[in-house]
């Protein structure tokens, strides 16, 4: 089970990940698309499973996967347009 703490706590696309121990949150850190699991891309909606060759980009409070490159583009010209936000 995650903490509710927030300095154990991720995100991935905006969606809150939570851990038990700094050990984990920082092996989850290093490598997010090996652990996150099935993800939304922002501009479309589109579900899909990220790779280490998905298209990425850090904005405010993590970073950001993407579905296609176009996405990725179209989110890189407005990112606030697209920003998920979730409560921590």
């Amino acid at each position: 089970m995650g903490s509710l703490e927030p300095e154990l706590q991720f995100r991935v696309n905006g969606e809150v990940y939570r851990f038990g121990s700094e050990r984990t949150l920082e092996r989850f850190r290093q490598e997010p698309v090996l652990w996150c699991g099935l993800l939304r891309d922002p501009v479309s909606g589109e579900r899909f499973v990220p790779s280490t060759r998905s298209p990425e980009a850090y904005f405010v409070g993590g970073p950001y996967f993407f579905a296609s490159d176009s996405t990725h583009d179209a989110f890189l010209q407005d990112p606030g347009k697209y920003e998920i936000k979730r409560a921590l």
